[in-house]
C-alpha cells in the first residue's frame, strides 16, 4: 500500500497545471462547505458563549388546541422532509464529483467537463443507487452505533469504500443483467478496509491543518481543499483496489 505522501504527491502531480479544472470540477460541494462553515461561524457569533438551553417553550405547548399541535406536528414533517431531500441532493452531487475524480485519477489524461462529471450522480445508473445506499449504510452504523459509539465508528470507516464499490461493480455488470445487491457492495466494502482502517482513520486526520486554515479564510480555502481531499481519497481507493488484486493472485 502507498504512503500517504505518496497518494498526495500523486495527486499533485495530477493537479499540476491543472488546477482549475479540479476547482471547477468541485465547485458546487466546495461552495456547499464554505456555505457551512459561515454558517457556522455566523451561529457562534450570534449565540456567543451562552450555551445554555431554554425550555420554557415545551410549557407554551399546553396553552394550543389540538388542531394547532397538528398543524405545528405536519409543519416539523415537512421541515424534515426538506432537509432530507436537500440531505440526498447534496450526497448526489458529492458522490457523483468523487465518481468523476476517480476516472481523472485512473485516467489523467481525460478531459475535464466540470458541469457534466461533476452532475454524473444525477443520472439514472446512479442517482437512485446513491440515495439507497447513504440509507443503507446509514442505518447500518446506526445500529452498531446502539451497542457503543466506537463499533459505530469503526464500521463508518469499513463502509467508508461503499460507494466507490458500487461504481466498479455496476461498470462490470454486463448490459441487461440486474444491479448489483447494495449490501454486497458494503461487504465488499468492508473486505477491502480489512486491516486498512486506522490507515484510512490517519488520512483523514492528516487533512485537519488544511480544515483549520480553510476555517481562518471564512471556507475560502474549501475551492482548494475539496478537490484536494477528493482526489486523494479516489487515489486511495484505486490503490486499495490494486493491493487487494496483487494479494488473491
Amino acid at each position: 500500500m502507498k504512503t500517504r505522501g505518496e497518494l498526495k504527491q500523486e495527486v499533485k502531480e495530477l493537479f499540476k497545471g491543472k488546477w482549475k479544472s479540479a476547482i471547477l470540477l468541485c465547485i458546487v460541494v466546495s461552495l456547499l462547505s464554505m456555505f457551512g462553515v459561515m454558517s457556522q461561524y455566523s451561529s457562534r457569533m450570534n449565540h456567543g458563549s451562552d450555551t445554555s438551553a431554554d425550555y420554557s417553550w415545551v410549557k407554551e405547548l399546553s396553552h394550543f388546541s389540538g388542531r394547532d399541535l397538528s398543524i405545528m406536528a405536519g409543519v416539523v414533517v415537512i421541515v424534515l422532509l426538506l432537509q432530507l431531500f436537500f440531505y440526498c441532493v447534496v450526497k448526489i452531487f458529492m458522490t457523483g464529483t468523487i465518481y468523476s475524480m476517480l476516472d481523472w485519477v485512473r485516467n489523467p489524461q481525460r478531459e475535464i467537463h466540470a458541469v457534466s462529471d461533476s452532475t454524473v450522480g444525477f443520472t439514472k445508473q446512479y442517482a437512485w443507487p446513491i440515495v439507497c445506499l447513504a440509507i443503507f449504510q446509514a442505518a447500518l452504523v446506526f445500529l452498531w452505533s446502539l451497542l457503543l459509539v466506537v463499533p459505530g465508528i469503526i464500521k463508518s470507516f469499513a463502509y467508508s469504500q461503499t460507494y466507490f464499490v458500487y461504481k466498479d461493480m455496476l461498470a462490470a455488470t454486463p448490459a441487461g443483467h440486474d444491479r448489483p445487491r447494495y449490501r454486497d457492495a458494503i461487504t465488499r466494502s468492508r473486505q477491502l478496509m480489512k486491516g486498512h482502517k486506522f490507515e484510512y482513520f490517519v488520512l483523514q486526520l492528516s487533512f485537519i491543518g488544511w480544515a483549520i486554515l480553510s476555517g481562518i479564510t471564512l471556507g475560502i480555502g474549501q475551492l482548494w481543499l475539496t478537490p484536494y481531499r477528493y482526489g486523494v481519497f479516489a487515489n486511495y481507493y484505486d490503490n486499495l483496489v490494486k493491493v487487494a488484486a496483487t494479494e488473491n493472485q
